[in-house]
């Protein structure tokens, strides 16, 4: 009997124990992990276009900054600058750092509510047409007996591109369509061009519907494209490229350096309408569309112009975080920086622009 007291007594207390030991560690590790030092965050929207580089600089500002953690996130341009105007109005914390793959998106949206007051112009890019393994009409464009245009309008093809309203690529793709019916069909002549009949009335079969229908809808258009292409809208034009690689997508307007970095296939269109080279920067502004600037309702929008492509960035005046803005962007803007863009297929321009270089800050005005 004593041994089973003994026994009972020893197996009570090793039970006391074991739950004193469980609430220590409950009362503990709270207060072991509130010791912890948090990382600071730095807090980036940028134009999916930018993923890849920015990905690259990421890596490389937490390699010089261990107690900092980059937060990226992309999309559309036009629909991050909103985002962040939303967030700022909604009172909480805003992005840090914006990154524009249209520079003029930052003046038009950000100045007027006072969110930012000054932008860099630091890179460009052209587009391309992108087409996956074996799209119908791949060789004849690539051997030159028929153009990309006369697949497009007249084969059995799915072709995308982005949003307008939400992305430049979107609104870019409209522009390069619209240059292609002046330059292959309106005004060949000008050009030294004989006029060519696919090109006539290209935009209208490309990318039918009222001016603010335009390249939100996408579908078949049996009597503008009789040959029975599709038309496929995406918000960003990085959503297109998972459908190329998958061949559920035939063919897809991108930017040439997002074709890089993704090892897609794809089209070099002429200089005269891939919004590349400033020798065309007058043709280029003949080229037009109507935005959405604000939802509404009712919405509102804004007419943008053919430019060759710059991409901007800023930091918002009420950023949480302003001096490791700062440093983002002089790493961005620095040797470095340049070499990962110019990597990535996004050169700097030469000479870096900044529309007000009096609001800079001091250790990004040294850089320039």
């Amino acid at each position: 009997m004593k041994g089973k007291m003994r026994g009972s007594m020893s197996l009570r207390a090793k039970r006391n124990n074991l739950i004193a030991g469980v609430i220590f560690l409950l009362l503990v590790i709270p207060l072991v992990a509130g010791c912890t030092p948090q990382k600071e965050g730095l807090t980036i929207y940028h134009a999916g276009s930018l993923a890849v580089p920015f990905g690259e600089l990421k890596a490389e500002f937490e390699s010089t900054h261990p107690d900092v953690e980059v937060l990226c996130e992309s999309g559309g341009s036009a629909k991050m600058i909103n985002k962040a105007i939303t967030v700022v109005e909604a009172g909480e914390a805003p992005p840090d750092v914006i990154a524009s793959a249209d520079y003029k998106l930052i003046p038009d949206r950000l100045y007027e509510g006072g969110y930012a007051d000054w932008c860099i112009a630091f890179a460009r890019n052209s587009m391309v047409l992108c087409y996956r393994d074996n799209a119908p009409g791949s060789d004849e464009i690539l051997n030159r007996t028929r153009t990309w245009y006369d697949v497009l309008r007249n084969g059995p093809v799915k072709y995308g591109h982005s949003n307008p309203d939400d992305d430049p690529c979107g609104y870019r793709t409209s522009m390069v369509i619209q240059l292609a019916q002046k330059y292959y069909y309106d005004n060949a002549p000008e050009f030294g061009l004989t006029p060519d009949t696919n090109a006539d009335g290209l935009y209208d079969a490309l990318i039918p519907g009222s001016e603010h229908d335009r390249g939100r809808v996408g579908g078949f258009n049996n009597t503008a494209r009789p040959g029975g292409s599709e038309e496929v809208v995406r918000s960003k034009s990085v959503d297109l490229i998972s459908s190329i690689q998958s061949g559920d997508l035939d063919y897809a307007f991108e930017y040439r350096s997002v074709a890089t970095q993704h090892e897609l296939n794809f089209i070099e269109l002429d200089e005269a309408i891939n919004l590349s080279n400033v020798t065309y920067e007058d043709f280029y502004q003949g080229a037009s569309v109507q935005i959405m600037k604000e939802p509404g309702p009712p919405p509102t929008y804004k007419t943008e112009s053919g430019e060759p492509i710059v991409y901007g960035i800023t930091i918002l005046k009420n950023a949480e975080n302003k001096d490791l803005a700062v440093e983002f962007v002089k790493l961005l803007l620095s040797g470095k920086g340049q070499s990962v863009m110019e990597l990535n297929g996004q050169p700097f321009i030469e000479p870096l622009l900044c529309d007000y270089p009096e609001n800079l800050p001091v250790l990004v005005e040294e850089v320039l």
